[in-house]
């Protein structure tokens, strides 16, 4: 209906999955690194999950166009299957003739089986897609698992990428899972877009529609991503109603009251995406994955020392309220029982420090956190005005981006790289990788350790980039 009207000639916000508008924002190229490095593993299992309408099919799509011209793939896109009908779905994607009548399990995974060594033999990769994973049974996931079993001494004949919702982490935490668990190489939780990425991502789809100029103000797209918290599939919508709007008002660019407008015919709760704190870019996370690299037996021994649980009682913990607000900030799902909160963020890319400074110097680490009480509580503090409550122990917690692959940097390379990065805090022409770093520390408050230990990192994590969590300038927080 908007089309000629804006100058369009196709609808630039359609939730159909059309290559042609394909955005890979930050995120989704760093879930597609990933997903990729996993297929090149030895591994049997890759898993990508995230909330409805993150984009995990747009990251599936896009690492299936990467694959080797040499790849078989086989697509499961109905996961209520039990084990024959998985065995008999995964023959016909790989086109395994097999007789229909009398079939039993073991002739099917036969089949399977004879197919899989012929690839090998002729250079070739299986791969099987999984969508929706989350409502997969445990006894087809174990079928899964044995038919990755098939093998050589180099690789693993079947390679198996399950995506899901984050419900479905909490399935292979099960026990009889645990097998199936361990064989994961490569696992990315994908989260919603920055705000940077929405403005890119709107700008980007409307010029492949045709667009010719901006449609959409700086304030309409600022609120378009508060009221979507920016997950593509509600942009889209939201997007596409108020395009709607602006030409019943018969005005020419999109502004806040079509925004608002778009979000009540949706039924979309406005400003709710401004306790969501979005994590830092892969332009931070390129920053600690070097700083670490250069200085890997200092991470591993910070990590040893902070590494803790919360208290001794885990359930009990991960039931706080304040605990769960910073869950939520960072949009994560439930903690498993069996970890330590801060083992189980790495899963998430990313890491917690922990330790004990002066208020104002948590406050200037700008990131949401948690101050421990002598109750044994906590406080949540996600607003910049907010005060300890009394019975503060002086100890917090706080969580940034845990990069993937740090264990593998170059530390040589890297520590080059650290003591340019750190240079543009220190005019000094320090060469001292200790010196230059106990000079930042001094210069802004930090414990001089002289060491990239969590603090510091967790302080250069937050100011080298615009974008990422930050406390809210209002007041958001409580005390608990």
């Amino acid at each position: 209906m908007y089309l000629n009207y804006f100058g369009l000639q196709t609808e630039p916000f359609s939730i159909a999955p059309d290559p042609s508008f394909l955005y890979l924002s930050e995120r989704h190229q760093e879930a597609l690194a990933h997903l990729s490095y996993g297929l090149q593993g030895s591994g049997g299992f890759i898993l990508l999950t995230g909330e409805v309408g993150t984009g995990k099919t747009t990251v599936s799509r896009a690492l299936l166009e990467q694959l080797p011209e040499q790849t078989r793939t086989a697509f499961i896109l109905n996961p209520m299957l039990n084990e024959t009908e998985l065995l008999a779905t995964l023959c016909d994607e790989f086109g395994i003739r097999y007789a229909k009548r009398n079939i039993t399990n073991k002739r099917l995974t036969d089949k399977l089986s004879e197919f899989l060594l012929a690839a090998h033999a002729e250079g070739e990769q299986c791969v099987v897609l999984i969508d929706e994973a989350q409502h997969l049974r445990p006894q087809v996931l174990e079928q899964l698992r044995l038919l990755t079993n098939l093998e050589t001494n180099q690789n693993k004949l079947l390679r198996v990428i399950l995506i899901g919702q984050p419900e479905l982490q909490d399935l292979l935490r099960r026990r009889e899972l645990r097998q199936l668990a361990q064989r994961i190489t490569a696992r990315y939780h994908l989260l919603p877009l920055q705000e940077g990425d929405t403005e890119r991502y709107i700008n980007y789809r409307l010029q492949v529609a045709g667009a010719q100029r901006a449609l959409f103000d700086k304030t309409a797209l600022r609120l378009v991503h508060q009221y979507s918290g920016g997950i593509p599939r509600r942009l889209n919508l939201l997007c596409d109603r108020a395009l709607l709007a602006a030409y019943n008002d018969q005005v020419q660019v999109v502004g806040r009251t079509q925004i608002r407008h778009a979000a009540q015919e949706l039924d979309v709760a406005g400003g709710t995406s401004r306790r969501l704190l979005n994590p830092l870019g892969a332009v931070a996370l390129a920053v600690i994955a070097l700083a670490l690299g250069a200085v890997g037996s200092w991470w591993w021994q910070w990590q040893q020392n902070t590494a803790m649980p919360v208290t001794d009682d885990r359930v009990t913990v991960a039931q706080q309220q304040p605990v769960r607000d910073l869950l939520r900030a960072w949009q994560l799902p439930q903690p498993a029982n069996d970890k330590t909160l801060c083992d189980w963020v790495v899963t998430y890319q990313l890491g917690c420090v922990t330790g004990r400074l002066r208020f104002d110097r948590i406050k200037a680490l700008n990131l949401p956190v948690l101050l421990q009480l002598e109750s044994g509580n906590w406080q949540w503090i996600g607003a910049a005005n907010t005060q300890p409550a009394d019975g503060w122990t002086g100890e917090f917690m706080a969580l940034f981006p845990h990069p993937p692959g740090y264990s593998l940097s170059d530390a040589e390379t890297y520590q080059l790289w650290l003591q340019k990065q750190l240079h543009t805090y220190v005019t000094d022409p320090i060469q001292d990788l200790s010196a230059l770093t106990q000079a930042v520390q001094q210069q802004h408050g930090l414990p001089m350790t002289g060491e990239l230990d969590g603090i510091t990192l967790a302080w250069l994590a937050s100011h080298h980039t615009t974008i990422g969590p930050r406390l809210q300038q209002r007041e958001s927080g409580g005390q608990y």
